[in-house]
């Protein structure tokens, strides 16, 4: 029993403890910083040559971007010929995007930002205790599966608008903010875990 109510009591030190308080609201940072990451070319748009064409940021594709401002020479040179040469040639775009050249707005990307967003806040108040970690850990997660799922969907888009030369990577976005993600998940792996070892090696001291 004495070895419990030990243990506990150091669990309980480490958590009261103000530099590990301040460790656990540090855990924010990686996750504010990967809002600005985002800020830099989420995916890259290359033709058959490698060369790259588009480097729309996060805001921008959540904001809708206007395809005819954003590509690069020699793809935006060819869309110029095509719409005053041959603007029915635009036809079949317009069958699966229908403001082409325009891409309409992707609010649901906001619900990633919301995402991000919540789990600096879980740790930065952590009221919650270990569950605070827990939570921030899992929107941190869902946001980083959410963002490359999207990539994939744009892949399909380029697909699906039967420009097979067209191909879509990652952006030094994603890679900036997916790196940011898992710094903050190792941080609150490390907040969950701190507490459980203190508490084992206080029950092992005691015996």
């Amino acid at each position: 029993m004495s070895e419990n109510v030990n243990a506990q009591n150091a669990s309980k030190e480490l958590i009261a403890d103000r530099r590990f308080k301040f460790f656990r609201r540090f855990i924010s940072v990686p996750y504010l910083l990967a809002l600005l990451g985002l800020l830099m070319p989420l995916m890259n748009v290359s033709c058959a040559e490698e060369t790259i064409v588009a480097e729309p940021s996060f805001y921008q594709l959540a904001t809708g971007v206007d395809l005819s401002q954003e590509l690069k020479e020699p793809a935006k040179g060819m869309l110029q010929k095509m719409e005053t040469g041959n603007p029915k040639a635009l036809d079949k775009f317009r069958t699966v995007m229908p403001e082409f050249p325009k891409m309409n707005p992707v609010p649901h990307l906001y619900g990633i930002v919301g995402a991000i967003v919540l789990a600096a806040i879980f740790v930065w108040l952590g009221f919650l205790g270990v569950f605070a970690n827990l939570a921030s850990l899992t929107m941190g997660m869902l946001s980083m599966f959410s963002l490359w799922a999207f990539l994939g969907q744009m892949g399909q888009l380029c697909s699906s608008l039967g420009l097979p030369m067209m191909q879509v990577g990652p952006g030094t976005g994603l890679y900036c903010a997916s790196f940011l993600i898992l710094v903050g998940t190792a941080m609150n792996l490390a907040a969950i875990i701190r507490p459980i070892l203190v508490e084992w090696k206080a029950k092992k001291s005691t015996k």
